[in-house]
């Protein structure tokens, strides 16, 4: 198999994503231990070996080139964590941050913890558990720097799911596509209602020739606590949004 690195190798150097030759072999050995597992094929269609560098590894880490303090967080959670992206490709590009990747899928935790292990990433650890659930326990309200989230759910859902989990002073920070505008306007409520305001919003966007296709970003700073019956029960946010 063509090794994914030479894929990837031109983007670092383009957006200065500073990977190291370490790290881009770590790459090479992720998409080969998961192109090699049974389970592989139930949480991605992607097999060409470019497609993958840059639909799974290069998304993941392109919000990296923008340099916000927010990558220094000690503490990341990745919400809805699938296949393990973003989690594994930026707990291998910031090795001195811990991840906490969460599925509400069983097969789909045990696969990520299953790649970490094959990968030696020592600062990755998993949760099987419905986001509602774990934004309600002690045990994790209000304990990540970095909630991160790809793919998931629109932003008005997503504020509910992230915000209750993130430090008084940390970060939501959501992958989005051409549709953030529209998203946003739609979310307006949630901020009202979970107290963020648009002062408290960053938006980041890049566009072809950039980056290989349209992605936008959302990062929401949290500057108060949010109301302890958010989020509401499992179920509810995505079909009762705010």
């Amino acid at each position: 198999m063509t090794k994914i690195s030479s894929f990837l190798k031109p983007w670092n150097e383009k957006l200065k994503l500073d990977l190291k030759e370490d790290q881009l072999e770590l790459f090479d050995a992720l998409a080969e231990t998961m192109l090699a597992d049974p389970l592989y094929k139930s949480v991605s269609k992607i097999f060409e070996p470019e497609e993958f560098a840059i639909k799974h590894i290069l998304d993941s880490l392109i919000p990296l080139c923008f340099k916000l303090p927010l990558w220094k967080s000690k503490s990341i959670l990745d919400l809805g964590t699938g296949g393990g992206f973003p989690c594994l490709p930026l707990a291998i590009a910031l090795p001195e941050s811990n991840f906490t990747a969460v599925d509400g899928r069983q097969k789909s935790v045990d696969f990520v913890a299953r790649m970490a292990k094959s990968l030696g990433l020592v600062n990755v650890n998993t949760i099987h558990s419905r986001i509602e659930d774990l934004g309600q326990d002690k045990n994790h309200r209000e304990k990540y720097d970095l909630v991160v989230c790809r793919a998931l759910s629109s932003i008005r859902v997503l504020a509910e799911y992230t915000l209750p989990l993130t430090v008084n002073n940390g970060w939501s920070f959501y992958y989005k596509g051409p549709k953030l505008d529209e998203e946003i306007s739609e979310a307006s409520n949630a901020f009202k209602i979970l107290g963020i305001d648009t002062n408290n919003i960053e938006i980041y966007r890049l566009t072809p020739p950039e980056i290989p296709f349209e992605r936008n970003f959302i990062a929401i700073h949290k500057t108060k606590t949010i109301v302890a019956k958010y989020p509401r029960k499992a179920g509810t946010p995505l079909s009762k949004p705010l």
